[in-house]
C-alpha cells in the first residue's frame, strides 16, 4: 500500500480525533493523532510495518518498543524482517523476574532501533532509551510513524509522515 493510501485509510477510519486532550507529556493539545487505532486494521497495520522496515539499517539486531503505541507495530516489524524484539516496560514489573524488558534482553553485541507511533516531545523514546540502559547494547535510532513535534533525542530519528502531511493531506 502506498503512502497516499495509508493517508487516505487513516482519514477513513478517523485516526485524527479534533478535541482537546492531555498528551504524555502533559500538555494540552485540540486534536490527538491516534495511530494506535490504525493497528486494528490489518491492511493497514501491515503497510505501517513496511514502511518502517524500509527505514530499518542493515546493521541492527533488535527492535524495541514500550506501551501499546509502540509494541504492537514492532511486533510485527520484528516478525516480518526477522529482528529480535524487545519490550520495554515503564515501570519495573513487581512479579515473576520483575525488571523492565521482556522478550529479548539485548547484550553489548546488539544495535537496537526503538518503534514508537507518534513522536510529540519525545518522552516515551526517552523512557525506552531509560529502559535499555542497562543492557549495554548500542542504541542506533529510533523510528516513528508520525512526527508531531520537534524533539530533541540523544539518538537520531526518522519517520514515516509528519503530521501536517495527516491533517492537510500534502502529497508524500
Amino acid at each position: 500500500m502506498s503512502k497516499e493510501k495509508i493517508i487516505k485509510r487513516f482519514k477513513e477510519i478517523g485516526v485524527i480525533y479534533r478535541e482537546p486532550v492531555k498528551l504524555r507529556s502533559g500538555s494540552t493539545s485540540t486534536f490527538y493523532c491516534d495511530v494506535k487505532k490504525a493497528f486494528g486494521y490489518p491492511d493497514i497495520l501491515i503497510a505501517l510495518a513496511e514502511e518502517v522496515g524500509k527505514k530499518l539499517p542493515n546493521s541492527i539486531t533488535c527492535v524495541a518498543a514500550s506501551g501499546y503505541g509502540g509494541l504492537p507495530l514492532a511486533a510485527l516489524v520484528s516478525s516480518r524482517f526477522g529482528k529480535k524484539l524487545v519490550a520495554v516496560r515503564d515501570i519495573p514489573k513487581r512479579h515473576g523476574k520483575g525488571g523492565v524488558i521482556d522478550g529479548y534482553v539485548p547484550t553489548n553485541k546488539d544495535t537496537v532501533v526503538i518503534i514508537d507511533d507518534v513522536l510529540t516531545t519525545g518522552s516515551s523514546i526517552k523512557a525506552t532509551l531509560a529502559g535499555l540502559k542497562t543492557t549495554k547494547a548500542r542504541i542506533d535510532s529510533a523510528i516513528v510513524v508520525v512526527k508531531r513535534g520537534e524533539a530533541k533525542l540523544p539518538v537520531p530519528y526518522s519517520y514515516v509522515f509528519t503530521i501536517d502531511e495527516i491533517l492537510e493531506n500534502k502529497r508524500v
